[in-house]
């Protein structure tokens, strides 16, 4: 059950349709961290690991594979990000420090969810745990998609089409998941990257550990 995951405290995760700025936030966050001197480590997924580098060569189209394919590699480097003895997730916490992610199992359930099935993503990431924080970027879909078509190279979910199947999909998560115990914010994606940054660094500066 959903109530039952474990709650990784310290651990934040920022998600949104492609577009939405999650990388931005992910590195305002990380200098403002810097700035008041706490310990953190920023990170993304997929990685770079050899996993998540296969990853990214089928995202950018060098490669095709089955969704399903896709989807359990995603599983199998998360894992690998959150278990990794040297640089996990999971020890970076367990030393004191902050982890701040770009994209978790949200993204998996929103994009591969979507694009081919649900329940079966559901089942190769039900066994992770969660993040303290969960901060979704609401980005209305005329913005997303004017800053992906400003890209020189496209993934193939950069398209309108997708990505409103797949925004659709994060409604979906977040209602499912909003009696976790997750501190959960939506955050309006009209605003600017600035005033975005302030809301979540006014959340997580209340933390007794920032």
């Amino acid at each position: 059950m959903l109530s039952n995951r474990e709650i990784l405290q310290r651990f934040v995760v920022i998600e949104g349709i492609d577009g939405a700025g999650t990388t931005t936030q992910l590195n305002l966050l990380g200098t403002r961290f810097t700035q008041h001197g706490c310990a953190h480590v920023a990170t993304a997924e997929p990685t770079d690991s050899p996993i998540g580098q296969l990853i990214r060569r089928y995202l950018g189209g060098d490669l095709h594979c089955h969704p399903g394919t896709l989807a359990r590699l995603f599983a199998a480097d998360r894992f690998n990000h959150l278990f990794d003895p040297e640089n996990g997730i999971k020890r970076h916490l367990d030393d004191g420090a902050w982890v701040l992610n770009d994209r978790y199992i949200f993204s998996s359930l929103a994009y591969q969810g979507t694009l081919w099935d649900y329940e079966r993503v559901h089942e190769l990431n039900r066994e992770f745990p969660l993040p303290e924080y969960l901060f979704f970027i609401n980005t209305p879909s005329e913005i997303g998609s004017k800053r992906r078509n400003s890209r020189s190279h496209k993934e193939i979910y950069e398209q309108d089409s997708i990505q409103s199947e797949v925004y659709d999909g994060y409604l979906r998560i977040l209602e499912e998941y909003k009696n976790t115990g997750m501190h959960i914010h939506v955050i309006d994606g009209a605003l600017s990257e600035n005033e975005i940054h302030e809301i979540l660094w006014q959340v997580l500066k209340t933390s007794d550990t920032v």
